[in-house]
């Protein structure tokens, strides 16, 4: 997932980046017992032992899964996720994280992350997988914000194979992006101790090994090696699957279902075996070491699928059908996707559409656990509802979104949803079931969208807008004398564009309420003074300015490779903190 210039966080914020990695919201789900493990009686006194300390905990993400991508809320039959479908079906089930990622940086303060705390109540932490919230100093890596230990990308996304990948900014700026770094060997300056040969070996040693078998590889490895009786263990693996560029396995193309046609949707739907596989190894290896019983397990996704359009129209096969938008976008469709939990007293076989925002995790896993955060959060203990002591969410609103950049936000409370702006930064705003027939692609059958009935027109004009609220706001980066809190408050945004949607009865948010009557042009008000009332409340914008922080020559380092790889290739560069 990738932010177009990363340049501002709220404080108020501040934990949407802090429960996962990742930038909303999510319901939840999980199951006690997904398969019976059968024991000898030596076995059953070990999991007394084991029963009695802190569940471990593993948190695995997917990176642009869709609304529809998955195979328990597929309704097209192109999605084959069995294994995920199986957890699910015995877990607790729901929707709606959304994360954002970052490259310079989450800010550095007196508040915590979720491995952070973790670690301070006594687990071993671990990170395989993306990273994507910031290396421009180490003290924004992982291993620096809680992490015992960090195998993966920095980045948003890179190749599959040859894990190169070239920052938005910069684009002839590639440079390899797989790291392996341990809390326990940290120089006296802070920074992570690496030698050139560890990086060269650990380039060599990867170079076309796709990077869904090395992430599930590495973590089954953690899993096994893991010492139980000194602390229980809480691993994210954060996978890029299904995010773009759609490079998959042979293997997995033939596991897709026979309907599939659509070249582009075939490949996105084969990442989703690759990462169903994934998820089942890890599942297995949970249950050798007989810690699958004493594991809350959670899937969920961090965004809305990437639907195909005319933006790198090769590479995005996402669908968020029924919902409306894309990622990138504060419809239904960008925000809410599934997820679900199960674990040791978490209620199973049962579903949640209560409000369950992402920044509910940190609290919530603090609560099923027994660690007690020591900073006041955003986020709400969601316990109860997930143990089935109460029938209701522990939150009746959300706000979903309040960015001065775009001008644009949102915020939800019971079943009513207030946009404030323009809600997509990319003119995705049609409802998108998956692409079909070889050829298809949603960018050209805009001029038969219902929902957008100027077609091509209507898309053109989305683009221009957005790319000037882009370039204004990059105008006022540049302007260092430019005070921020100009733009805090919501008077200031563009109010052409007021919606209100009944998500429980209008879920794909086709009819807007905010000029069929007046008491829901009361209701929109009242919403709109909250928002107004949070917006006060933010502080100080985080932000970089000047063009030394944004260049990213320095971020990489340069490596001869002698023997050259296969393709005589005898040099790479790999990325690496550069302030």
């Amino acid at each position: 997932m990738n932010m177009r210039y990363c340049t501002i966080i709220f404080s108020r914020l501040f934990n949407i980046l802090k429960q996962v990695k990742q930038s909303h919201d999510s319901y939840t789900e999980s199951r006690n017992d997904f398969e019976d493990i059968k024991v000898n009686k030596s076995q059953k006194s070990h999991l007394k032992q084991i029963h009695q300390k802190k569940p471990h905990v593993v948190l695995v993400i997917a990176d642009d899964m869709g609304y529809n991508d998955i195979g328990y809320y597929n309704k097209f039959g192109d999605i084959s996720t069995p294994h995920l479908d199986k957890l699910a079906r015995y877990g607790m089930q729901g929707a709606r994280p959304i994360v954002y990622g970052a490259k310079f940086g989450l800010p550095l303060s007196e508040e915590q992350l979720l491995p952070q705390v973790m670690k301070e109540g006594g687990y071993s932490t671990y990170l395989v997988g993306k990273w994507h919230l910031g290396y421009s100093k180490w003290d924004y890596t992982p291993i620096k914000r809680g992490f015992d230990y960090f195998y993966g990308m920095y980045g948003g996304f890179a190749d599959y194979y040859t894990h190169i990948s070239a920052e938005p900014e910069s684009p002839d700026n590639a440079a390899f992006d797989l790291h392996e770094h341990f809390a326990d060997n940290i120089t006296s300056t802070g920074e992570v101790r690496e030698t050139d040969d560890q990086n060269v070996e650990l380039i060599r040693d990867t170079w076309q090994d796709y990077s869904e078998k090395l992430f599930t590889d590495k973590a089954v490895q953690i899993i096994r090696d893991h010492d139980i009786e000194k602390s229980s263990l809480f691993l994210t693996v954060s996978y890029m699957n299904p995010h773009s560029p759609l490079q998959a396995l042979k293997d997995d193309l033939r596991r897709v279902p026979d309907n599939v046609t659509n070249s582009i949707r075939k490949k996105f739907s084969a990442l989703m075996v690759s990462l169903d596989t994934g998820v089942q190894q890890l599942t297995e290896a949970l249950k050798s070491r007989n810690m699958y019983d004493n594991t809350i397990f959670i899937f969920t996704g961090d965004n809305g699928g990437a639907v195909q359009g005319p933006i790198n129209s090769n590479s995005l096969g996402g669908t968020n059908w029924p919902l409306r938008g894309s990622k990138w976008t504060i419809w239904e469709g960008g925000v809410k996707v599934p997820a679900f939990v199960r674990g040791p007293g978490i209620t199973p076989n049962a579903k949640s559409q209560d409000l369950f925002h992402i920044t509910d995790w940190l609290p919530t896993l603090a609560g099923l656990v027994g660690v007690t955060p020591k900073m006041k959060l955003d986020g709400v203990d969601q316990s109860g509802l997930l143990k089935g002591t109460t029938n209701t969410s522990a939150r009746q609103d959300l706000v979903l979104e309040l960015d001065p950049a775009y001008q644009q936000a949102a915020y939800i409370k019971d079943n009513y949803k207030i946009i404030l702006g323009d809600p997509s930064p990319k003119p995705y705003d049609d409802i998108y079931p998956p692409l079909t027939k070889e050829g298809d692609t949603w960018y050209k059958s805009f001029e038969n969208t219902t929902i957008n009935p100027y077609g091509r027109d209507m898309y053109a004009e989305f683009s221009k807008l957005c790319d000037e609220k882009i370039e204004t706001y990059q105008q006022k980066l540049d302007d260092t004398s430019f005070n921020f809190k100009n733009i805090q408050s919501i008077a200031e945004f563009d109010h052409t564009n007021i919606r209100l949607y009944d998500l429980e009865n209008d879920p794909s948010e086709k009819h807007d309420l905010f000029t069929s009557q007046e008491r829901y042009k009361t209701l929109a008000r009242d919403m709109y003074d909250y928002l107004g009332e949070q917006s006060k409340q933010m502080s100080d914008l985080i932000f970089f300015v000047g063009e030394d922080n944004r260049d990213v020559t320095n971020a990489y380092k340069r490596y001869t490779l002698d023997p050259p790889l296969p393709g005589d290739i005898d040099h790479i560069n790999k990325w690496r903190p550069w302030l």
